[in-house]
């Protein structure tokens, strides 16, 4: 049934000492290929994230790029065989028809001119693309650049309202005023601007004050993310939250949404057992894990490693094959092998799957060890449940104009953004591809998908739900 695929694509969406990757397909690829495959298996990524630099002009106390040692970044270097690796990717990242890329580094500002005939390749292709900043090299050139290659928003970094303490976790003078100036000229070029706060134990209790400064400067989307452990920290003890910090973190963002009136998140996927509270929890609802099962990232060297924060590497774009032979290297992560025993019997097991693997690693060494955030004596809670709307039986409906379209074997990917997509089945893939802007009405869609009147209107609701079609007034 169409609907039990589009659900089950939806909870995708919105989501032990490691071996080398030789190692690992010599060792633990048969054993991966007869566990449960939980997540079916894509094309190719929907979304990625392209680090375009090891360089950054910040030292962040927190950064998770695994690959910052000592000397990393702090020199600009754009060679030819950079320059060689740019191409490849993204005439990878466009023939694997990915939908989105979120551009990051390093400090992607840095090469903006160096990497603009490749990012133009992927806006000439369709293909949308977001920047991941800290702004402190942002100049209206910029903007203007930024603005040709169809970027509408921007994600940045601001540790805390007060420069000093800002200043001194980003390992930079300067940065709270470099940032804050950024985030100005960002706005006044039109630019949506979300601004995350990363936070430790150094600046927990700074996050409304925070949250009203950057308030201040225009912004309307403010998150707080607990910081990851880095995998290159010797000591992380004295940075990182504990599991009530952590709850104090997410209280601190229920009291920023209900009194300042801003958008709020939090940008990582937590274990649902860690949260105390139904409120907290509901916060959180709509990150889970998507490593490895609908994104990846692609490194600066050109490597392929199933998010951000992992240190795992499944291939390279430079080989043959590159992406689409990565993505497929990247299996076990569509499968339950990583999932910690202690998960055993829990109903959300395949949907969280021990919480952050990345995380994981990082702390215990190993992928298959269970979020430090895991509290396996509770149980954990569900997200509250949506009311959809009444559909109006009588009315007509259209597909949106913008929705990209990519089929795959069991039908298509219909997609708005990294919120906003399903996987549906050929018959409702063909038709939304064949349909275009014709309105149809409900018993129309009904005789073409040959289901009953529930089913359809439960159809209706998840498309409605995700703006893949619209009521037509």
């Amino acid at each position: 049934m169409w609907d039990y695929t589009c659900r089950k694509m939806e909870r995708v969406v919105n989501s032990y000492p490691d071996p080398s990757l030789s190692d690992f397909l010599a060792s633990d690829n048969n054993l991966s290929l007869e566990r449960e495959t939980t997540f079916r298996t894509l094309s190719a990524p929907v979304t990625l994230q392209w680090e375009l630099t090891p360089f950054c002009n910040e030292r962040c106390i927190h950064c998770y790029n695994f690959w910052r040692g000592p000397q990393a970044g702090e020199k600009l270097v754009v060679d030819s065989e950079t320059l060689a690796i740019y191409d490849r990717a993204s005439r990878e990242i466009v023939g694997n028809k990915v939908f989105y890329v979120t551009v990051t580094g390093g400090e992607p500002l840095a090469v903006l001119k160096q990497t603009y005939p490749y990012l133009q390749r992927l806006a000439e292709n369709g293909v949308s693309i977001s920047f991941n900043t800290n702004l402190t090299m942002f100049t209206r050139e910029k903007a203007q650049t930024l603005k040709r290659l169809g970027v509408r928003s921007i994600l940045t970094s601001l540790m805390s309202g007060d420069p000093n303490l800002n200043d001194e976790l980003a390992n930079r003078p300067n940065t709270h005023h470099d940032v804050s100036r950024g985030i100005k000229l960002a706005l006044d070029e039109g630019f949506w601007v979300g601004a995350n706060m990363v936070v430790t134990k150094r600046n927990l209790y700074d996050i409304f004050s925070t949250a009203e400064y950057v308030k201040s400067l225009g912004v309307t989307g403010f998150s707080a993310t607990k910081a990851a452990t880095p995998i290159n920290s010797r000591n992380f003890s004295e940075y990182v939250l504990s599991r009530k910090e952590f709850q104090l973190m997410i209280s601190e963002l229920e009291k920023v949404k209900n009194e300042l009136g801003l958008t709020v998140d939090s940008l990582e996927f937590y274990p649902p057992c860690t949260f105390d509270i139904q409120e907290s929890r509901d916060l959180c609802a709509n990150h889970v894990c998507t490593a490895g099962k609908t994104t990846c990232t692609i490194g600066f060297d050109g490597q392929v490693r199933p998010c951000s924060h992992a240190v795992q590497i499944y291939g390279s774009i430079l080989e043959e094959n590159g992406l689409k032979q990565a993505w497929e290297n990247l299996h076990p992560w569509r499968t339950d092998i990583f999932i910690p025993m202690g998960c055993d019997g829990c109903i959300l097991r395949n949907a969280c799957g021990g919480g952050c693997r990345s995380e994981a690693y990082a702390v215990f060494g190993s992928l298959k060890a269970p979020d430090p955030y895991c509290d396996f004596s509770r149980q954990p809670l569900l997200t509250k449940q949506k009311v959809q709307p009444e559909v109006n039986k009588n009315a007509k409906f259209v597909f949106r104009s913008d929705i990209k379209a990519r089929p795959e074997i069991f039908g298509g990917i219909l997609f708005l953004s990294p919120r906003e997509w399903l996987a549906v089945d050929l018959k409702l893939y063909n038709y939304c591809v064949n349909i275009k802007q014709s309105p149809f009405k409900i018993d129309e869609l009904a005789d073409m998908l040959s289901v009953g009147s529930e089913e359809i209107e439960s159809t209706i609701k998840i498309l409605l739900s995700k703006s893949i079609i619209r009521e037509r007034g």
